[in-house]
């Protein structure tokens, strides 16, 4: 299985920071169920914890009991997908990449803008030697939901992990005019800046995005080694097994 720039830690880091964790707000697509949609989330809850400690197993029996239980929720299917997504990165098993690549599938056709699952899905692509059809998915995201700055974000991201930061900060300066003071879009252009040398334009968006949303340690921390003259580390852009997905998705994206 080809890496092609995506280093597993990166990818890690991905899957584990954009596990589907309930908030205040609810999760994505839980509205359709109103009496086991509690139910559900509570089991995502649960699979996330699991995951998170490295138990694999039991996170996904607990991703498949909320997917049992709300057939409806694109976030369980994009838990299920992450938790393969992490087996497949970390043991080299193209089977479990199968598996992860359906379960992204069956989350997109529940909830078609559902942005961690087409950037895990454009991950996992591309870690497969794939890039052209990562490109296109997240292309033919990006024209069928124009309004949003996710496609954008994720777009730049992917050309930054292969190294055109030319057409990263195209994408990027495409979403903050959808969006001016996007935290993350404004990270991330904060963070070419930063790798250019360019540190007072870094400075200036990394504020911005923390105006938005000030919840970002590291970007503080970012903030803080410029005013003192330093530079910061790189910006981060995450039972036996029994589920077998035996029918794919109809839904051709890519």
């Amino acid at each position: 299985m080809a890496n092609h720039n995506l280093t597993v830690q990166m990818v890690l880091d991905f899957l584990f920071g954009r596990l589907v964790l309930p908030s205040v707000a609810g999760l994505a697509v839980l509205t359709f169920c109103s009496g086991c949609g509690v139910h559900s989330n509570n089991l995502n809850a649960t699979g996330a914890r699991y995951f998170k400690r490295g138990d694999c197993d039991r996170a996904i029996q607990k991703f498949e009991e909320a997917v049992a239980t709300n057939p409806d929720d694109a976030d369980s299917y994009y838990n299920l997908a992450a938790a393969y997504h992490h087996l497949a990165t970390t043991t080299g098993d193209p089977a479990y990449a199968t598996q992860a690549e359906a379960y992204y599938n069956q989350c997109l056709d529940h909830y078609e803008d559902h942005p961690e699952c087409y950037r895990g899905l454009a991950v996992l692509l591309a870690q497969q030697d794939r890039q052209d059809q990562a490109f296109r998915l997240l292309e033919g995201w990006k024209q069928r939901s124009p309004q949003l700055v996710e496609p954008n974000i994720a777009l730049a991201q992917l050309h930054g992990e292969v190294g055109n930061d030319k057409a990263s900060e195209e994408h990027l300066l495409d979403a903050i005019a959808k969006d001016t003071t996007h935290p993350q879009a404004r990270a991330a252009l904060g963070n070419l800046h930063e790798q250019r040398g360019d540190h007072q334009q870094a400075l200036t968006n990394y504020q911005m995005a923390l105006q938005r949303n000030s919840a970002q340690p590291q970007l503080h921390a970012k903030v803080a080694s410029l005013k003192g003259g330093t530079t910061g580390s790189p910006l981060l852009t995450t039972d036996p097994l029994t589920k077998v997905v035996t029918a794919p998705s109809e839904n051709l994206r890519y």
